[in-house]
């Protein structure tokens, strides 16, 4: 265990990554996650909107959660150092569609096509798509 404790700190450290602002990308990143999945769930289950509509919906409101969170607190240094702050929010736009994607996909996997639940498509929304928003945000939107 601490060896595999030690090879996380290394990684962590080998590729910059600071805990504190993995915490805070964790908490923002949650709180934007909760809000679609939230928006989503009551659409969908409460008022019977389709799941791409739902998603699409719960997407946008939460992409302004993780907006304001991510460059005013996560990657607030990075932003303030960004030269060009409209290059820097394209990136974050083009990041937050490739998650929108993610996240359609899994729903027409898990949901339209498995025609599971649709809380397992909640998990993978949760879950496998914010760690690669957080990998792209960190390399390529605030490098």
């Amino acid at each position: 265990m601490t060896a595999m404790i030690s090879k996380l700190k290394h990684q962590i450290n080998v590729h910059n990554i600071n805990l504190g602002q993995l915490v805070s990308f964790a908490v923002v990143g949650v709180g934007a996650t909760l809000t679609h999945a939230m928006v989503f769930h009551a659409l969908y289950a409460w008022v019977n909107v389709a799941q791409l509509p739902a998603n699409i919906l719960g997407f946008l409101v939460a992409f302004s959660v993780s907006y304001l969170g991510q460059f005013k607190w996560t990657f607030k240094t990075e932003a303030q150092a960004v030269t060009s702050q409209k290059k820097a929010f394209i990136r974050f736009a083009k990041t937050a569609a490739i998650g929108l994607l993610l996240n359609l996909t899994w729903a027409g996997i898990t949901i339209d096509w498995l025609g599971l639940h649709h809380y397992v498509y909640l998990v993978l929304l949760t879950f496998v798509t914010p760690v690669v928003i957080f990998a792209l945000n960190k390399f390529w939107v605030f490098k």
